[in-house]
């Protein structure tokens, strides 16, 4: 069964875009881990190759594939290569954990028996200011848990109906995580100014 209808089923609710999961973390702990772990790992702040390899900007993986060649990027951009029409690996293959602390670890195996999910790649995401992405549709739903965000932070919702073109939301840090379902076409835009960073979740 499709991964975000099970979870759905799972809550007895109906399918939503954003929808908020009764499971909470202690979100300046989380901060606090997130802190630690950029203070050893910086944010990439721009696209670099490394290996012939594609590694994104302000993303950095808390998971990643054994084997990897830099383990803390590993876990960016997308797994389907437009140019080839297919795959380059799985949700599944993302087994190996980077240094992680111990809370934030712990937090995200206790989501993971909540949801009756298992997860592939886990990362940290930074939108910076006046930055977006363009309209897509991803190949599994998402978890977010907001660590930084500001008001006018929007995920967007693209839809077809006679007025609106989109719904924009905008998800709060309150310690909460929210099921994103991501295979519906969507984009993000950040118009505050200050960065915006989501703890991201792909199921596997």
């Amino acid at each position: 069964m499709d991964r975000c209808v099970k979870t759905l089923h799972a809550f007895g609710t109906m399918m939503k875009f954003i929808e908020k999961i009764n499971f909470t973390a202690d979100l300046q702990q989380m901060i606090n881990d997130l802190n630690l772990f950029i203070s050893r790992n910086p944010w990439p702040n721009t696209t670099f190759m490394h290996n012939n390899q594609k590694y994104h900007a302000n993303q950095l993986g808390l998971t990643y594939r054994p084997n990897a060649d830099y383990p803390l990027g590993d876990a960016g951009g997308s797994l389907y290569d437009p140019v080839t029409n297919s795959f380059t690996s799985s949700e599944t293959d993302f087994t190996e954990w980077s240094d992680v602390e111990p809370y934030t670890k712990n937090i995200i195996e206790q989501f993971s028996t909540f949801v009756d999910s298992k997860f592939g790649r886990i990362r940290y995401m930074r939108l910076m200011p006046k930055t977006g992405l363009s309209v897509h549709a991803d190949f599994e739903c998402r978890y977010h848990y907001v660590l930084e965000t500001n008001k006018y932070a929007y995920f967007g919702e693209a839809v077809n109906d006679n007025e609106l073109s989109a719904k924009c939301y905008n998800i709060p840090a309150d310690g909460s995580f929210y099921r994103v379902d991501t295979t519906k076409e969507h984009f993000v835009y950040n118009g505050g100014w200050e960065p915006r960073i989501h703890l991201v979740i792909c199921s596997a």
